[in-house]
């Protein structure tokens, strides 16, 4: 209840004002007024805070609500800073100065402002309150921060407040406009909607605006799509264009930031271009529905053309004002019980458990500075010493914004400060308009939204439109042109893949396919089939399942072609770099081992990435009419796993090109390692397609077609190409060898035994008594163990042994310094030299030698070491140890006696008439054995057919 009026009554600014019985009013001039509290003051310090205000306005009674309520809660609480002792040691005196002393408005009006703000400054205040206006806070702002004095406005909302080089002790409890952005976020946000559009005027406000929407929209994951400006005080053509962009453009959910003339007149010409219907919403920055109702009088009374009807042809759009009565918070609750209380009389407007205007930001604005002062004050080690510079005004760079920052919560909700003094947070009302209704649907408080109503949109519903026109997805489905072209080829090469995987399975034991490794070949057409897979799972939108199962399909065919190829290059690159490799064969448990060591390390690294970081659809707009599906995570993790994942494939796919590089010529010089170079050229193919594929990949410029395209392209291309380049050759061999006749197939593969490299009588040789061939049926020179292990001299087979040579000087170790090969050697063991040389090369080296032995005996390490008499030793590897004495015994061979002709011959060594078998001499054209380091034609294992046969 308000007191009774038994008070004597001092008049203020014209009005008259009862006295309250805690304060005295003295009116020293007609636009000053002083107000000192009646309580004992001695032994405190005053402190004298400036109330700006124009107290002598009458024209404008909103003006007066604003000024009158607002010094009454300003008064109300001095009175509590004081009771409470709130800035120890001290007492608040209010200097209530007319900023408006007379009643014109021109630019004498501005002057008397000007000096208004000068004489109170004058008068002593360490801070000032005010002004309502924020251009004529402008003023004033502009001078206190000139003599380093805080002011508070809790009216003034421009958006020029927050230049702290022109307002630098300038701070305010009223939100800027700025921050209207985040409630109409919220509001989208609670839609459902994801895109939003910004028509904003080019100015200050406009422009901080758009600014803070783009940055606040990132965090809520909104995306602001469109944005538009145009000028304050432009024409219908202006307006018109800055509409048709925004809206051609694909926005549909419309944020305007404009002042309330250019507002309404832009949305005028909306509604003139047909762009307020069911297909948009328009969000407005403030409560501007009594102008906008003048402007389309304005435009009806001025117009022959259709009529604007205001209920229906605004109805669902939505403008968003601060609110000023939170009834239900706890804080406001309390103003209002302490409000209520107050002699309206002495306190015009107070009274009534309800506020008229900004009576709760007042109140606030005089409590936050008190709060500063008496932060700064209590902190301080001398409080007397700062208590005295408070109170002349010598704190100065003490007196900033960030000192008022004290985390004050008051009737209007928490007041938290930015760099700037302006409020991080404030508090809104949402109106929607219906049937000519302005109807509240929504609250915030402290930057949190409650919808407390429905709202209604154009159509009459309560169904949010969509946020933009109908968006096609650029994935290629299962019926574009792009598609069929990919199954197709995909389909017919897995069909391909499947033809050559059961050709492989049926005739694993042919001798083209059996040269090849049965196991090697069908692991690389799994490969390949599970690499079409994959591409084809990359039509069409993904799915959840599609996100996991796409990529270990692909990887795992990826890896399996290449570790293949790895495992069988590695191998023979072994062979040509290290004489004791003695085991030419890849052997099928060996090529297992590679692929699963080089599988398993990625598929581990891969499916632990995808359980930990979780890939979902994702849907990427390119416009507002196109967007595309894309597998993404969420997780800040996967960028770990994708770069583990790229190093290790890339690392693999380098280690292959490597390999392919050097043993690029061993398919020229030895026939059974021919299948090099095709394993190469398939390297080099995946090589440059995988750099195509990641450069787009990983280029921020390039489009989804470009990427999806590109990378299809890429992984058909390498698939396809390794395919033929494996397999065509191999299944054309394979047909060309079925095509020979079988009876000559046999003969060849089981012919007669090698004849004997020594005639053993005199006279007429048979046939079976000749010499032996040097050439076998390829053409190629015999082999030591074929020469030796001829019918009279060795048990011969076909499989011909490999050797390998090095030269080592006599004096050093086993250090070798040349490349060790595989070399052609003719042995002269009777002359003491012979000759290595390879299989292509024009020129071979002698070298003579006094004997051979055995350098290592170790099992698969039987080595022959041959004893130069210059500067080089020979060393030559062998498969076992039959042929290593083999070899012995031929390098140390030395002449008989009875074939020295410097001798004459003894009874001993008289050649009888008729000769023993064993007494006959070789005939002198076979007096040197010729020795050959050759290559299998296959990678059996000598048959124990052959082995019973010779």
């Amino acid at each position: 209840m308000a007191q009774s009026v038994t008070q004597d009554s001092t008049l203020a600014f014209g009005r008259l004002l009862v006295d309250d019985l805690i304060s005295n009013i003295n009116q020293t001039d007609n636009s000053t007024v002083t107000i000192t509290p009646r309580f004992n003051t001695t032994g405190k310090t005053e402190l004298k805070i400036g109330v700006l205000l124009p107290f002598s306005q009458k024209n404008d009674n909103l003006t007066a609500q604003i000024v009158w309520g607002g010094s009454s809660a300003i008064r109300m609480a001095v009175n509590d800073i004081n009771k409470r002792q709130i800035i120890p040691g001290a007492y608040i005196t209010l200097v209530e100065k007319d900023s408006f002393p007379d009643s014109s408005l021109n630019q004498m009006a501005v002057t008397n402002a000007v000096y208004a703000s000068v004489t109170l400054l004058q008068q002593g205040v360490i801070g000032v309150i005010g002004d309502i206006s924020s251009s004529w806070t402008s003023l004033s702002a502009l001078m206190t921060s000139t003599l380093e004095i805080p002011q508070c406005s809790f009216t003034a909302n421009a958006i020029a407040f927050s230049d702290k080089s022109q307002y630098k002790y300038f701070f305010r409890t009223i939100p800027t406009q700025v921050i209207i952005a985040d409630i109409m976020l919220n509001f989208a946000a609670k839609q459902g909607w994801k895109k939003l559009g910004v028509i904003y005027t080019d100015d200050a406000l406009g422009q901080q605006f758009y600014q803070r929407s783009l940055i606040q929209a990132s965090t809520m994951n909104l995306h602001i799509s469109l944005y538009q400006a145009f000028p304050a005080s432009g024409t219908v053509d202006d307006m018109h264009t800055a509409l048709k962009n925004i809206t051609t453009g694909g926005a549909r959910i419309i944020m305007v930031a404009a002042t309330s003339t250019p507002q309404t007149e832009l949305m005028i010409q909306a509604q003139q271009l047909g762009l307020i219907n069911k297909d948009y919403v328009w969000l407005l920055m403030g409560d501007t529905t009594d102008d906008l109702k003048k402007q389309v009088n304005k435009f009806n009374n001025n117009t022959n053309n259709d009529v604007i009807q205001y209920p229906s042809d605004f109805r669902g759009v939505f403008l968003f004002d601060n609110w000023l009565s939170l009834d239900g918070y706890p804080p406001f609750e309390s103003f209002l019980d302490q409000w209520s209380l107050l002699n309206p009389q002495a306190y015009p407007y107070a009274g009534h458990r309800n506020i008229s205007s900004f009576e709760g930001l007042a109140y606030s604005c005089m409590m936050i500075m008190a709060e500063g002062f008496g932060q700064l004050i209590s902190k301080s080690i001398n409080e007397t010493e700062k208590l005295q510079k408070l109170s002349a005004g010598e704190l100065g760079d003490e007196m900033l914004p960030s000192a008022f920052n004290v985390g004050y919560v008051g009737p209007e909700g928490p007041m938290v400060y930015d760099t700037n003094g302006d409020l991080t947070t404030g508090n809104y009302l949402v109106y929607n308009i219906q049937h000519d209704l302005k109807t509240i649907v929504g609250k915030s408080t402290g930057g949190e939204l409650d919808m407390i109503a429905a709202p209604i949109f154009f159509d009459g519903t309560s169904m949010p439109p969509l946020d933009s026109p109908p968006s096609k997805p650029l994935n290629p489905d299962i019926t574009s042109p792009i598609s069929h072209a990919i199954l197709a080829i995909s389909s017919a090469g897995i069909l391909f893949s499947i033809v050559c995987f059961f050709i492989v399975l049926l005739n694993r034991k042919h001798e083209v396919i059996k040269a090849s490794s049965p196991l090697f070949c069908c692991l690389e057409l799994i490969g390949f089939i599970l690499t079409y897979i994959a591409v084809i799972m990359m039509i069409d939108i993904p799915t959840s399942t599609g996100c996991y199962v796409t990529p270990i399909t692909f990887t795992l065919g990826f890896l399996l072609v290449l570790s293949n190829m790895i495992a069988k290059n590695y191998r023979i690159y072994r062979i040509f770099n290290n004489i004791f490799i003695t085991r030419n064969v890849i052997t099928d448990t060996h090529l297992i081992q590679t692929v699963v060591a080089i599988v398993g390390v990625e598929m581990i690294i891969l499916i632990v990435g995808l359980v930990i970081t979780k890939p979902i659809p994702t849907k990427f707009d390119v416009s507002f009419s196109t967007h595309y599906w894309s597998c993404e995570s969420q997780n800040p993790n996967s960028t770990v796993f994708m770069v583990l994942n790229t190093l290790y494939a890339a690392g693999l796919l380098v280690f292959a090109t490597f390999l392919a590089y050097k043993t690029r010529f061993a398919g020229r010089q030895y026939s059974r390692y021919s299948e090099c170079k095709q394993m190469g050229l398939s390297v080099y193919n995946i090589l440059f397609s995988a750099l195509v594929g990641f450069s787009v990949v990983v280029n921020p410029l390039a489009d989804f077609y470009t990427k999806y395209y590109i990378d299809v392209i890429a992984i058909l291309w390498a698939t396809t190409f390794s395919l033929l380049i494996l397999f065509l050759p191999k299944i054309q061999a394979f047909y060309r060898s079925r095509r020979k006749e079988k009876d000559k197939m046999d003969e060849s593969q089981t012919s007669s035994k090698r004849k004997s490299l020594f005639p053993f009588h005199t006279g007429t040789m048979t046939s079976s008594q000749r010499p032996i061939s040097l050439h076998d049926g390829t053409g190629e020179l015999l082999s030591l163990e074929q020469i030796l292990a001829s019918e009279n001299v060795f048990d011969h087979t076909r499989r011909r042994k490999t050797s390998a040579t090095s030269l080592t000087p006599q004096a050093g170790n086993s250090n070798f310094i040349e490349v060790h090969e595989m070399q052609h050697i003719m042995v002269f063991p009777w002359l003491g030299y012979f000759s290595h040389f390879s299989k292509y090369a024009k020129k071979g080296t002698v070298i003579s030698y006094s004997q051979a032995s055995i350098f290592s005996a170790k099992l698969e390490d039987y080595v022959l070491k041959i004893h130069g008499q210059g500067w080089y030793d020979l060393y030559i590897q062998v498969p076992n140890l039959s042929a290593m004495n083999t070899w012995q015994n031929c390098f140390n061979q030395t002449r008989p006696d009875y074939l020295d002709f410097r001798r004459k011959p003894d009874a001993s060594t008289i050649v009888n008439e008729n000769p023993r078998e064993e007494d006959v001499v070789p005939h002198p054209l076979f007096e040197t054995s010729l020795l050959q380091l050759g290559d299998d034609l296959s990678e059996e294992r000598v048959s124990e057919s052959s082995d019973k046969t010779h």
